[in-house]
């Protein structure tokens, strides 16, 4: 969990969208472990998710027609958000930076937190989220990392893309409140008619009477083969998504504890009363 947000503490750009400042997360690694260790002695939920170390190749399928396989990367477009909602209120952000640019967007409720990041890194995305009390009744936090990559295929081309995923959920919880807590981070090929040929998903769960600590650590490959003569397009998502949400237990109001206790203590006496008889 440390290495994951550390992650998130590089001077990225600040934006300010919707009304909502955004800043950039300097806070020392004394001071974010100060902060964890004071969130883990109260209830609280903790999500991170990442994308990280992408690296795209090609496989050539007619490597004796002297035509090389090979892309050219069209486009990239990131975008990133950030939300806080409470049973009073809703905070929200969102920011499109600027294609191989550090970036954040991180959003304060309270102790609660929400953050979303890219390094600069071609399809390097990390989410980020921490809940608290200060998310009331019923309330959540959340952070969302997006970039999409838009390649044009050379005929008789494999495009392979590899890189880690990283997912973390963890919860602290007491019988006064609950969380539920997801990190989820996923990988999407879709081609220019808008059909998903394959996906690579892996998430992070703490919530109901699963375990409250669930962390994922794993390297993914997946290819797109243009088998064709012509060029073809195609585009590579990249998602890391992070989400605390926490309900409070309903707390009885005094007077049904006043009136349970009128009630048995009448009871006592009518026996009482019976027994005398």
């Amino acid at each position: 969990m440390m290495r994951q947000l550390e992650r998130a503490l590089e001077p990225p750009l600040t934006t300010l969208h919707g009304g909502f400042m955004t800043f950039p997360l300097r806070m020392p690694l004394a001071t974010l472990a100060l902060l964890l260790t004071s969130l883990s002695a109260a209830a609280n939920g903790v999500a991170t998710s990442s994308i990280s170390n992408v690296r795209f190749d090609v496989l050539d399928l007619t490597p004796a027609d002297g035509n090389p396989a090979g892309y050219d990367i069209l486009s990239t477009h990131s975008s990133l958000f950030a939300s806080a909602y409470t049973s009073t209120a809703e905070y929200y952000a969102a920011g499109y930076p600027t294609p191989a640019i550090p970036a954040a967007l991180r959003l304060g409720l309270g102790g609660s937190v929400a953050e979303a990041r890219t390094s600069g890194a071609l399809a390097d995305v990390f989410a980020g989220a921490i809940g608290d009390a200060s998310l009331g009744g019923y309330g959540a936090v959340g952070g969302t990392s997006n970039q999409a990559v838009h390649f044009m295929l050379r005929p008789h081309t494999v495009l392979t893309i590899g890189g880690h995923l990283s997912t973390l959920a963890e919860r602290w919880g007491t019988p006064a409140e609950y969380y539920d807590v997801v990190g989820m981070a996923h990988v999407g090929i879709i081609d220019g008619d808008g059909y998903t040929f394959t996906q690579f998903t892996r998430q992070s769960l703490a919530f109901a009477d699963w375990p409250d600590r669930m962390m994922v650590e794993d390297d993914f490959m997946l290819a797109f083969a243009n088998g064709s003569g012509e060029y073809r397009p195609v585009s590579v998502y990249f998602q890391a998504l992070s989400n605390v949400t926490r309900m409070a237990a309903p707390v009885p109001e005094p007077a049904a504890g006043w009136l349970l206790c009128a009630g048995l203590l009448a009871l006592a006496a009518r026996r009482v009363v019976r027994r005398a008889r």
